[in-house]
């Protein structure tokens, strides 16, 4: 059904953080507690841990920082990481051995790329280059020509075109398989994380990557609260509530854009078309794990207004706020009960 205006019910009690406007916020200094903020995956990172039981806040905070730049230096997909070697090997149609941790997270790439029908898909990294949206000189001015993203298109590289033996030996039977992990790292980062603060007997913290969070418990007083970017204004579009061991993952056109010829363009690339998914500015996810809500929050976005529903059914997703090029908000019913619009839409669907 669809209704006008913010039809949602609201808080309580103020937001106990505002990651995307704000950073973390009202972190406390008791003895069981500590904050880290570093930088990493290409952002600004935040551990802060709450409640440490008996151990220490600040060596868990600590152990959770070492898994997530353990990550970020193996995954770059730049020359000398261990995914940069993997897409030479491959661009050479040569075998390479990788870690069991590069297989897991292809593992779960291919299966998610399957349920998604393709909307989501880590092999894109040479439709990212010929974007110039990986290049440290930022995106191009202008489209690249259209006869070349054609061929890539019709070249359809996925993570279905690998393969890999009993000792990690991955090979391709596609040579323009690039691969960019930019759409699911960081909920693998923010999975480890989690485990090792976790192993480190904490029983309350929240880890912010960019804006992207995952949640290890919940305060003892309230749930978290946190708030999602509006995609047009810098200010907060909604109050979002995440619950003991959740994630919450958004991906909007407002990152890395640039505008030609009066069109924006924007990273978040269709691999069925190879051009910027157009139907959506943001998308928000909440799932209990960080990769899927990551992953999820691509593939819905590519999905757009019209199909997003039937691809959140398929991928298990029940917590999603869409908001469309024309700034309609589209919710589930599941999220209309987590979620406060801070903005008046254009109108507000919850299906």
């Amino acid at each position: 059904m669809s209704r006008r205006g913010p039809c949602m019910r609201r808080w309580l009690a103020p937001l106990a953080l505002v990651a995307t406007a704000a950073g973390l916020a009202g972190c406390s200094q008791e003895p069981d507690s500590a904050q880290l903020q570093f930088l990493s995956l290409g952002t600004r990172v935040e551990v802060s841990v709450r409640d440490a039981s008996d151990g220490s806040p600040r060596a868990a905070a600590e152990a959770a920082r070492a898994e997530i730049e353990a990550i970020d230096e193996a995954w770059q997909p730049t020359r000398g990481s261990e995914l940069g070697r993997l897409n030479e090997h491959l661009a050479e149609g040569e075998a390479m051995e990788v870690s069991d941790e590069l297989i897991t997270v292809l593992e779960r790439a291919r299966q998610i790329e399957a349920q998604s029908g393709g909307r989501f898909s880590p092999a894109i990294g040479g439709l990212i280059e010929l974007w110039g949206f990986s290049s440290a000189e930022g995106p191009l001015s202008a489209p690249p020509p259209e006869a070349k993203i054609q061929a890539w298109v019709e070249k359809a590289p996925r993570v279905a075109d690998l393969r890999w033996d009993d000792e990690n030996r991955v090979t391709t039977r596609n040579d323009a398989v690039r691969l960019d992990l930019g759409g699911i790292g960081k909920g693998f980062a923010g999975l480890r994380a989690a485990e090792a603060l976790r192993e480190h007997g904490v029983r309350a913290a929240l880890i912010s990557l960019g804006g992207d969070l995952v949640t290890v418990g919940k305060p003892a007083e309230r749930p978290w609260r946190m708030g999602v970017r509006d995609p047009r204004e810098d200010s907060v579009l909604a109050a979002v509530e995440a619950r003991a061991d959740e994630s919450v993952f958004t991906s909007g056109d407002y990152e890395r854009t640039f505008t030609h010829e009066d069109r924006r363009y924007h990273h978040i690339l269709d691999p069925t078309t190879g051009y910027p998914a157009m139907g959506s500015r943001s998308v928000t996810v909440i799932h209990e794990d960080p990769v899927l809500a990551d992953a999820a929050a691509t593939a819905l976005f590519i999905a757009g207004p019209e199909g997003w529903q039937a691809l959140a059914e398929r991928l298990g997703i029940r917590h999603v706020l869409l908001i469309d090029n024309d700034g309609e908000a589209w919710l589930t019913e599941a999220m209309a009960e987590r979620v406060e619009l801070r903005h008046e839409p254009e109108a507000v669907h919850i299906e």
